[in-house]
């Protein structure tokens, strides 16, 4: 063999020998993805080919869903990035989503004269405030959360929600709030049941004597006579709960009576306040 020929055999033997070290440490770039979750922990590392892409549906996301408390909980949103070819080592930050039910205000009534009807939920406040991380950063460098508070209060339930149910054992109940798709309650208040409400001397009737009865009292206290009471005769008195008895009380027993006296089915309270 010529000194040619002895050459470019040992260039192919080089050849070979070179490509007989691992692929992707010298025939092809490699670059490290790094995927990191809500806390800035390392979830995993992937080598991927330069130029190739990473499929990050194959990423399990179940680990970053959870409940911080009994109200608020914690979701994956998506990835800061979706790279398209991977160039060069990059880190991928797990994105979330918190979202945290409240209530800020029970329902307005909680005193009922009638045990017929619907539970009212009229003044009740719950709310769910949704915060969103984004891939958008701020000037610090830290990824910009979106906030965003939405009403679902007529979408909660009352349980139990009628009347009848709640006092069908005692003139007392306790009311449950629950939020849509739910089963626990977001917020537990008390009602009760005032039955005998205008009837002053508890003869089972409102009528003009009861009116006539509020007035004297009013009469009595605008001299300056305490009414000698106990607290259930004063609730008895106190038809608008204005925590005070006087004509506007006795106007009221004269309207329930009035309306009573022309009406073919039971009158009820809750038609007159």
């Amino acid at each position: 063999m010529n000194i040619k020929n002895k050459l470019i055999a040992a260039a192919a033997s080089l050849a070979i020998s070179s490509c007989a070290v691992p692929f992707d440490a010298l025939c092809a770039e490699s670059h490290t993805v790094t995927i990191i979750d809500f806390n800035g922990k390392v979830m995993t590392t992937i080598q991927v080919p330069h130029g190739e892409s990473i499929d990050l549906s194959k990423i399990n996301t179940s680990e970053l869903e959870y409940h911080i408390n009994e109200y608020t909980q914690v979701g994956f949103n998506g990835w800061s990035t979706y790279p398209e070819s991977i160039t060069e080592d990059i880190a991928i930050y797990a994105l979330f989503v918190r979202m945290s039910i409240e209530c800020t205000a029970i329902p307005d009534k909680n005193e009922y004269y009638s045990k017929s009807g619907a539970v009212s939920t009229k003044g009740l406040t719950v709310t769910i405030t949704k915060n969103t991380q984004t891939p958008q950063k701020d000037e610090n460098g830290a990824f910009i959360t979106k906030k965003e508070v939405i009403d679902i209060s007529d979408t909660c339930q009352a349980v139990p929600n009628t009347l009848d149910e709640a006092f069908k054992k005692e003139n007392k109940s306790q009311i449950q709030i629950i939020p849509p798709g739910g089963n626990r309650p977001i917020v537990t208040y008390n009602i009760n049941y005032f039955g005998s409400l205008g009837d002053t001397n508890s003869d089972d009737t409102v009528d003009s004597k009861d009116a006539s009865a509020v007035l004297e009292l009013y009469a009595g206290t605008a001299t300056g006579v305490i009414p000698d009471l106990s607290k259930n005769e004063y609730l008895l008195c106190d038809v608008n709960r204005d925590d005070s008895v006087d004509a506007a009380d006795s106007s009221l027993i004269l309207e329930y009576y009035a309306k009573s006296s022309v009406s073919e089915n039971p009158i009820s309270w809750e038609d007159i306040l």
